[in-house]
């Protein structure tokens, strides 16, 4: 599709900015009654950054990772609303397992994929969970490829500051799960990955 933001505008309805960014707005609203999310660049000059996240999405949408894409204009991305909330408002001493388990996988995917996100240690917002607890990475805006793959340990060090409170992490098993990391970072294999699962009990 080559319609701009501006041009395709009168044919979405009830769109509201939901967010910004340093690159790019973010608004939802109803397009051939599918309810979506379109990404659209502050400036000309972020144009760029917005058709980059595009292609990236395509390839984690494979893996059924990120909000699923459905359209990209000449200055825009749309992709399937995610109706959830951030990661830090969700997770608790119930739920922990499961959303961390979700999370570590979709890490794993991305660095199978040779993609790097770059913000996995910081998962407070750019993680949404919905009302099944079904886990959405988003905010695609600075992953890219990558040789040096960080999505796991990024995340293992999330774990290791705020998640080993829910999961009631022992101060042996936070040794032992930085020693599995550093494992992971040499060699990121299958049957590394999953001695951090069975560690964590996931």
């Amino acid at each position: 599709m080559n319609l701009s933001f501006e041009e395709l505008k009168p044919y979405i309805k009830d769109l509201k900015k939901i967010g910004e960014g340093w690159r790019g707005k973010v608004y939802k609203g109803i397009l051939n009654e599918e309810v979506l999310a379109f990404k659209v660049p502050i400036s000309t000059l972020h144009k760029p950054a917005i058709k980059k996240e595009g292609l990236i999405l395509k390839l984690v949408n494979q893996k059924g990772i990120g909000g699923k894409l459905v359209l990209e204009g000449e200055d825009f991305i749309a992709y399937k609303y995610i109706e959830g909330k951030h990661f830090k408002d969700v997770i608790n001493k119930q739920n922990a397992k499961s959303l961390i388990k979700q999370v570590l996988l979709q890490a794993r995917e991305l660095d199978k994929l040779g993609i790097s996100k770059d913000e996995m240690h910081k998962p407070h917002k750019n993680i949404l969970v919905d009302k099944n607890l079904k886990v959405y990475l988003i905010d695609f805006e600075r992953a890219k490829k990558s040789s040096n793959l960080q999505n796991v340990t990024q995340f293992i060090q999330y774990i290791l500051s705020e998640g080993a409170n829910y999961l009631s992490l022992t101060d042996n098993q936070k040794k032992a799960l930085i020693d599995l990391a550093k494992s992971y970072k040499k060699n990121k294999t299958d049957e590394n990955f999953e001695k951090i699962l069975d560690l964590l009990s996931l």
